[in-house]
């Protein structure tokens, strides 16, 4: 099973609350946005991704600091483009512009760039100024 399809159902099971009974490590991760708590930790060639609260919650390498694990799992040969480019729910971005956060959707991955809406507006960002993106099922859209 690859990294995106295992990712997309260890996601599909938390939200429809059909996970195993075995309890999952819970990982901290410390990146540029603070700390945060992740179960289900994927390591990839440049993202760090793992569940909490019902999301998926992706950084790239670039923005995390430090994970403090047990175990590091092993790192699987997709990307951070790879697991964008599978993603059928909408996508939360976060990104950062003059060390301002800005919010956003990703509406589309091409190469190095997203394309984002936000404000109102559609931009272009490169990769490597997304600090986090969240994925989460979204009802009623």
């Amino acid at each position: 099973m690859d990294i995106i399809s295992e990712l997309e159902s260890e996601f599909e099971a938390l939200r429809t609350g059909q996970l195993d009974n075995k309890p999952a490590e819970v990982v901290r991760v410390e990146h540029l946005g603070g700390v945060s708590f992740l179960a289900d930790l994927v390591v990839g060639s440049d993202f760090v991704a793992g569940t909490v609260d019902q999301m998926l919650l992706v950084f790239p390498t670039s923005s995390v600091v430090m994970i403090a694990a047990n175990v590091m799992p092993e790192l699987q040969q997709k990307s951070l483009s790879d697991l964008l480019a599978a993603q059928r729910n909408p996508v939360r971005v976060n990104f950062s512009l003059r060390n301002q956060l800005r919010k956003g959707w990703l509406l589309s991955e091409h190469s190095s760039w997203l394309r984002i809406a936000a404000e109102r507006k559609v931009v272009w960002c490169p990769i490597s100024v997304v600090t986090l993106i969240e994925v989460s099922a979204v009802e009623n859209l």
